[in-house]
């Protein structure tokens, strides 16, 4: 609204030009240009209530208004619609005029009127692209058939008021989808021409329509270049279940659409051609071409899938399926109004996280340095534009490459680089884990269903605040899932050659931790250096070699020896390779010089991770060993995991064991979170738990054969 520029994105290709002229005008009545955005979302929801009425009682001219209703109140209530509306996005508006543009075209008696719904279908276009695939299909079937259903509706006895798409003047036309074409082109032409003249010509509007063809297919996840079950079923579990907000009521309406798709084969063939017509083409583009987890993208189809439940509660008999669509209405406007009102209550979590940026940032005499994840770097392009001078004034940002956005902060503190740098980062990446931090302020949307949002961009994030980390590591480590699977892709680790991490020269203690995979023993050293010489003792060395054997290993190192005089560097370089080189994995790493530090050893499996959550966990055995360092008297030992009982009839009793003696003793039978005092401080604390399972011994459909006992979101050793 500011600075319309399609060359530079604002808004992205292909410009919703219709759109933001209706935001102009709005911002007229609205102080705001949120606000204003906001403004034509509510006006359009509500005149979307008037065109979906239309289309519905044309869609079953023989019933009573009740059902029609029934159905326009369920579409209107769904959970989807009412927050939609709510949201400054060009979403609601399109689809009030594509329906409205259905109606029209539904009602046409006559060419005129025909080709005039025509016009109004291009035109709507310009208010979202996506109009044009909600209204040309039905344009097409109706200009060439009428409705191929009428002689069948009457073979049935049905009356001439019953059949959708009855004999009209446009049946007697002898091409009346010609010229409708040609009105919907010249609605199209009305804003295109304008549009690619302010774009700059043919040539630059189309670099910019390219290059975001180009970045959405490289960016986004979509059926069209994902194949396989997980994306087929994310796909539809947002086209179908999200817009529903809770899954019982999703169930319980996509029941009653498939058996309203019966009835309407039964008793209004019509109808069902209408929808096909109207939606379907929608339907195939959404699911196959549009980002798979966008669930506002959805929206259309909330307006069949309402029609065809409400005639699905038609089976029920004495008129009583209107009692269930009441009451599925009543709690979807529950659901939707309760999520409206949490979005209205603060700003988007990138808002707040650029709010607290400023506030940090006063008085500090040297700016810090912005580092964020690819997705991150995407998705605040706009924000920034918007912020324009309120932005906080960082030293630089540096730049986010895909999967190896942490080689740039440790380009940058291998150069010398010592401000503090801010990291931005996407909760479902661990990226983050490859460098030492401290736990992040969490930013996040406020809402009981967040399937609503999803797909929002910026999205929720993470902010870690990183001054001088006390270690961090190049390429080729595997602490994540992630970063192993990189490091794979990559070729890097140390069956290519040695890797490298750096830590602070001062540190007192280290741990090194992963798994073994070749069927042999592995020999592995390690090297520190401070870019000059080797570190160490007298002779300039300090060096470790160890024997690791197949499987997982975990070792604890005290680095603490002579330094060589002369002025030493802030990081030392810690070099580890397998001699000779073989499939072996680093998994753990940490190092400090005040740090209590610990590492998972003997009975605890690898790390594991869920991309699609983010979620991070180990699954402990029935006994499991932390081998600790620590100079610290007192100790506090924090655990969150799962409750047992999703894997077992009953709760697990968990043992927690240090310097002897029993610390912790209780049965979890819930989901638990909870911290463990240890006085008597040793080298090593063991948990044990009194139920395990074996995967491969539940399921055929998988050769797992670890025990598993609990799983654990989060273990850490902690200083009070």
């Amino acid at each position: 609204m500011r600075h319309f520029d399609v060359a530079a994105h604002q808004p992205h290709p292909p410009g919703y030009p219709v759109f933001i002229l209706l935001a102009k005008a709005a911002h007229a009545a609205a102080p705001s240009e949120e606000g204003a955005l906001g403004l034509l979302s509510a006006i359009a929801g509500a005149l979307g209530v008037l065109a979906a009425a239309a289309v519905f009682r044309r869609c079953d001219r023989a019933s009573s208004t009740a059902w029609p209703l029934a159905a326009t109140g369920l579409a209107m209530t769904s959970p989807l619609y009412w927050f939609t509306a709510v949201r400054p996005l060009s979403d609601m508006s399109g689809l009030a005029a594509a329906l409205a543009v259905q109606a029209m075209t539904l009602a046409a008696g006559s060419t005129r009127m025909f080709v005039s719904a025509a016009f109004c279908a291009g035109l709507a276009s310009g208010l979202r692209s996506q109009v044009a695939w909600l209204t040309l299909p039905l344009l097409i079937v109706r200009g060439l058939w009428g409705w191929g259903t009428v002689e069948h509706q009457q073979s049935q006895g049905a009356s001439r008021e019953s059949q959708v798409g009855y004999k009209s003047a446009i049946a007697a036309s002898p091409s009346p989808l010609i010229p409708a074409l040609a009105a919907f082109a010249v609605g199209i032409l009305m804003w295109f021409v304008p549009l690619v003249v302010i774009t700059g010509g043919p040539g630059a509007f189309w670099r910019a329509l390219s290059n975001q063809g180009a970045e959405d297919l490289g960016n986004i996840s979509m059926l069209w270049t994902t194949h396989n079950a997980r994306a087929v079923s994310e796909a539809l579990y947002y086209a179908l279940v999200a817009p529903w907000a809770a899954w019982p009521v999703a169930v319980a309406v996509l029941a009653a659409a498939a058996a309203g798709i019966g009835w309407a084969v039964r008793h209004h063939r019509g109808a069902l051609v209408v929808l096909i017509a109207a939606f379907g083409p929608y339907a195939v583009f959404d699911l196959l071409f549009q980002e798979t987890f966008t669930s506002r993208y959805a929206l259309p189809l909330v307006v069949p899938i309402a029609y065809l439940a409400v005639l699905g509660l038609r089976w029920i008999p004495l008129n009583a399926g209107l009692v269930v669509a009441a009451a599925v209405a009543v709690f979807d406007a529950h659901v939707g109004g309760t999520s409206a009102a949490a979005y209205a209550r603060q700003k988007a979590p990138a808002f707040r996280l650029l709010d607290d940026m400023a506030a940090g940032m006063r008085g500090t005499a040297t700016p810090p340095v912005l580092a964020m994840d690819r997705k991150n770097a995407l998705d605040f392009r706009r924000p920034f534009v918007w912020m324009n001078g309120a932005m906080p004034p960082f030293a630089q940002r540096l730049p986010a490459p895909a999967q190896h956005e942490w080689l740039e902060p440790v380009k940058y503190w291998n150069g010398g680089g010592r401000a503090a740098v801010w990291f931005v980062v996407d909760p479902k990446r661990t990226a983050i884990d490859l460098l030492q931090h401290g736990d992040p302020i969490r930013y996040r949307w406020p809402l009981a269903y967040p399937a609503l949002l999803s797909g929002a961009r910026p999205d929720e994030m993470d902010w870690y605040r990183v001054d001088r980390p006390e270690w961090y590591v190049g390429e080729g480590w595997s602490l994540t899932p992630e970063a192993a699977g990189v490091a794979e892709a990559d070729h890097r680790g140390l069956a290519y050659g040695p890797i490298r991490g750096w830590m602070a020269r001062d540190a007192q203690s280290m741990v090194i931790g992963g798994r073994n995979f070749e069927s042999h023993s592995v020999n592995l050293t390690m090297t520190l250096a401070d870019g000059k010489f080797l570190m160490g003792s007298a002779n300039g060395a300090w060096t470790a070699a160890w024997q690791v054997a197949p499987g997982p290993f975990v070792r604890l190192f005290d680095p603490r020896t002579t330094r060589p005089s002369g002025d030493l560097p802030d990081y030392v370089s810690v070099d580890i390779a397998a001699v000779p080189t073989g499939h072996v994995a680093i998994e753990q790493f940490d190092a400090s010089a005040q740090r209590s530090i610990f590492g998972f050893g003997a009975g605890w499996h690898e790390p594991e991770f869920n991309p699609r959550t983010g979620m991070r966990w180990r699954w402990l055995s029935e006994r499991g060993e932390l081998n600790v360092r620590t100079t610290a008297r007192r100790l506090s030992l924090h655990l969150e995991g799962e409750s047992p009982r999703k894997y077992f009839s009953r709760g697990s009793r968990l043992a927690i064991r240090a310097g002897g003696a029993r610390v912790f003793d209780r049965v979890l039978d819930d989901d638990f979170s909870f911290d463990v005092p240890i006085e008597n401080v040793t080298d090593t604390i063991l948990l044990e738990t009194d139920q395990i399972y074996v995967p491969a011994e539940r399921s055929r459909r998988t050769q797992d054969r670890r025990h598993l006992g609990l799983r654990i979101f989060r273990c850490e050793v902690r200083q009070p």
